[in-house]
């Protein structure tokens, strides 16, 4: 989808979400992320660096799992509810990964690559900061599912914005072409299959299909669609690669 935003544009974007309450923005919880993150990397010993930390949950369970964390976001909201997540091994920080001059094991940005300008220089520059042998973990949103599909038809026939921060829809064959000119290794794996094509996928589509055709100024007749939604959800839909949220571990060769 064609937009004129950047990421510098959505600083001032997140640093409103935050101050009045990220809940009161985002349709559900983001807190599984990080729990499912911590089944799949051992952070024992490792020297983590999070780009884009938020409000500093998933950097708490890292550091109690025994990485030693620095954590950075560049919205000063955020960086200030952080000050109340405490433990010996982490440390927050407002900055960008830029001013960060040092090397670490694990790099992990968790649903903020599609919201960079250019997501492949992004990971070519996280690249540079790895010890050998280093990983870069990221999430981003996955359209290999019903919610995907019908997100993808909007944006790419009628250029309908379904998100007010993604730059960038984000597929497993994106990421295995990256790989492939990063010259790292890849493993990936899909979760959060319920918003992908069940229950939260219908309220999530709810809330979203009725904001994205009110801006656009298109006619629809969202309760129709969703009540079709429901009777299409009880049936499987489901595989390895269908959930809405992609996992990538890249690893440097």
């Amino acid at each position: 989808m064609a937009t004129s935003k950047t990421n510098k544009d959505l600083k001032n974007l997140y640093d409103k979400v935050y101050k009045e309450g990220k809940e009161k923005f985002f349709t559900f919880n983001s807190d599984y992320v990080g729990e499912h993150l911590i089944k799949i990397i051992d952070f024992k010993g490792k020297k983590v660096l999070d780009i884009g930390c938020g409000t500093g949950e998933t950097d708490l369970l890292m550091a109690q799992e025994g990485g030693q964390v620095l954590a950075i976001d560049y919205s000063a909201e955020a960086i200030n509810i952080t000050q109340a997540v405490k433990h010996p091994n982490l440390e927050f920080r407002l900055a960008e990964y830029s001013q960060i001059d040092d090397t670490f094991d694990v790099i992990i940005s968790l649903g903020t690559i599609e919201h960079q300008d250019n997501p492949l220089t992004d990971l070519k520059n996280f690249k540079n900061k790895l010890k050998p042998g280093g990983q870069i973990c990221f999430t981003c949103p996955s359209f290999l599912n019903v919610r995907g599909y019908i997100w993808m038809t909007l944006v790419k026939l009628f250029n309908v914005p379904m998100s007010l921060t993604d730059l960038h829809f984000i597929c497993p064959f994106d990421v295995e072409a990256w790989v492939q000119e990063l010259d790292m290794e890849l493993k990936w794996e899909t979760f959060n299959f319920d918003l992908g094509n069940n229950q939260k996928m219908i309220v999530d589509l709810d809330k979203r299909l009725r904001n994205a055709l009110r801006d656009a100024k298109l006619p629809g007749n969202v309760d129709a669609f969703i009540d079709w939604l429901k009777k299409v959800s009880q049936y499987d839909h489901t595989n390895k690669f269908s959930g809405a949220m992609g996992l990538y571990i890249l690893t440097s060769k």
